[in-house]
């Protein structure tokens, strides 16, 4: 069995000393943390995601697979939010973030301490079966992180910092929005959750033969600096309102709390719908 590579920005990692472990959702080395981390940081982080959660759902089926294994609002193409996914019984597996990319492709990405459980849970409910006979058979589900390079960059000098990428007729996205931008020239998917509770922040999903030059453009910006998974989980679990759900072992959360923290819809055509009642 081969070795999981690293990802393509490894090298640059190594740099800023990082220090690394194996990731919990594909067993390729993931950044811990880097050898300076401010405790409060006032600018804007900036995050590689490899290692975290990032699958592509593809295919005429997929509309109907995202429907069915997550929770939140049916979204149209171009549109992004948090989602809740739910097993047979109600019990919240995680929370991901998921982007509309296309009329037949979704983007779910999770960088919380549930991210392998979710990427089980999802490759389990894509090879269901009803009557013997394939319940998605036109889908695909696959990591991503070969694909395009998961970048995240928070925090109040977030919006700034990448406004100064784009140019002419190109604007940010709006929050709750995705898009395809060029980023000087570097051709991006940006999305932006839109969520009260965080700050600023941009999901970019870059080329891999791009990622290292955008990474280290971000890095030259005095306001940016880089962190590593674990403190951007525990600044995620200070921000998400569904933080202390996600710890421990998977328990069924009040759909009332569901609903509240907007990351599930009002109908019951969704797997675990029946047993949140």
């Amino acid at each position: 069995m081969n070795e999981p590579s690293p990802g393509v920005l490894h090298a640059e990692h190594v740099l800023l000393g990082a220090e690394f472990v194996p990731s919990p959702c594909t067993g390729a080395p993931c950044v811990s943390a880097y050898a300076r981390e401010s405790a409060e940081p006032v600018g804007a982080v900036l995050a590689d995601l490899t290692g975290a959660t990032y699958l592509l759902a593809s295919g005429s089926d997929a509309d109907a697979f995202i429907a069915a294994s997550l929770a939140g609002r049916r979204l149209a193409v171009g549109e992004v939010a948090f989602e809740a996914t739910l097993t047979g019984t109600g019990a919240l597996v995680s929370v991901p973030l998921l982007a509309r990319t296309g009329d037949r492709e979704f983007v779910v990405v999770d960088a919380g301490p549930r991210g392998g459980s979710l990427s089980a849970w999802l490759e389990f409910l894509a090879h269901a079966s009803s009557e013997e006979a394939p319940a998605f058979p036109d889908l695909g589900l696959e990591d991503a992180s070969d694909m395009l390079v998961p970048l995240l960059l928070a925090g109040p000098a977030a919006g700034r910092v990448l406004s100064d990428y784009v140019h002419g007729d190109e604007r940010l996205p709006e929050q709750g929005a995705v898009l395809q931008l060029h980023l000087d020239a570097i051709t991006a998917i940006v999305a932006r959750p839109a969520a009260s509770f965080l700050p600023p922040a941009y999901l970019v999903l870059v080329p891999v033969g791009a990622a290292r030059v955008l990474w280290r453009s971000l890095l030259s910006f005095t306001e940016v600096e880089p962190i590593g998974h674990v403190r951007l989980r525990s600044l995620l679990s200070r921000q998400l309102p569904w933080a202390e759900e996600i710890e421990g072992d998977p328990r069924q959360p009040a759909r009332a709390d569901l609903e509240s923290w907007g990351v599930v819809r009002p109908s019951s055509d969704f797997v675990g719908a029946r047993a949140l009642g």
